[in-house]
């Protein structure tokens, strides 16, 4: 059994972590994933030495951990400046009361948008957190449309304009290192 990953000082203990398919991942699936998070063209002698220095695996790890669905795609971050006039939203959607169990159609719209970027169901007043990309917030009424054509859905939908990042998606709290 591998060693452990160092842990940052106060961090809970790392509980069990299952990919998907219910394989459990060891430390070394984890700092895989982890050195995956911050750089997925990492070359895989580099990940090699990284990982598990006395072992040539990490392909096989990576391919097992494809296969078993913890992991699930390879992306770029793109510099959202090079979009122009193209701003992202933030919209909080409330459902009417009646259609919340029965949101499925909606769900498939949203996913189907290519204007919705991200979408969440959080815990709390909104039923959906969306993030979009329109050219002016007047673009919202039709995206609303076409994702509720029959207005059975949509309670009320507040949009935010999104403005700099300032702090860009990073790895699981479960991967952080203790630094010594």
């Amino acid at each position: 059994m591998p060693a452990e990953m160092p842990r940052r000082s106060g961090a809970p203990a790392r509980p069990p972590v299952h990919a998907p398919s219910g394989m459990q991942l060891d430390e070394n699936d984890l700092k895989l994933l982890h050195l995956l998070q911050e750089s997925a063209r990492e070359p895989i002698r580099t990940l090699d030495e990284r990982i598990a220095p006395q072992h040539n695996s990490t392909l096989h790890r990576i391919n097992r951990l494809e296969d078993s669905g913890a992991i699930l795609r390879y992306m770029a971050d793109i510099e959202e400046g090079i979009f122009g006039t193209w701003l992202f939203y933030g919209v909080q959607i409330a459902l009417t009361q009646a259609d919340r169990a029965n949101s499925s159609r909606l769900e498939a719209a949203i996913k189907a948008a290519p204007e919705i970027t991200e979408a969440a169901e959080p815990v709390g007043v909104f039923d959906w957190t969306v993030r979009i990309t329109l050219q002016k917030p007047a673009d919202w009424a039709q995206l609303q449309t076409n994702i509720d054509p029959s207005t059975d859905f949509i309670q009320t939908a507040h949009l935010h304009p999104l403005g700099r990042v300032k702090k860009q998606m990073s790895p699981h709290s479960l991967f952080v290192e203790e630094t010594v």
